[in-house]
């Protein structure tokens, strides 16, 4: 989990319980401190890791590269989007939007 990467020098632990849930309680009790030392910036510059790599890796399993302007982490592939049906395609060309435009509509309605 990226959280867990950027952990401050000191922040680390690790330790065995003679129980499982004392192991658990033990658990929550360091992961509350954790949490509590996290900011909002924290978790949307890890949400924003996570969608990033999701889209690059749904655009190389479709065969296709990250543009140029795009490999950075943390720059979203905006004008990409996942069809429902599995491709994926250019936001920005017209002729790509347009086929997808009925599997979106559908999806859409379910939820």
């Amino acid at each position: 989990m990226r959280l867990l990467s950027r952990l401050a020098s000191g922040e680390h632990q690790s330790g065995t319980a003679a129980t499982f849930d004392q192991a658990r309680a033990d658990f929550e009790a360091a992961w509350r401190v954790f949490l509590s030392n996290r900011t909002e910036a924290d978790f949307q510059a890890w949400r924003d890791e996570r969608d990033w790599t999701a889209r690059k890796y749904a655009l190389w399993e479709a065969g296709n590269r990250l543009p140029a302007n795009e490999w950075e982490p943390g720059k979203p592939c905006k004008i990409y989007l996942k069809c429902p049906c599995g491709e994926i395609f250019n936001t920005q060309r017209l002729e790509e939007t347009v086929i997808h435009v009925p599997h979106i509509t559908a999806a859409a309605t379910l939820h």
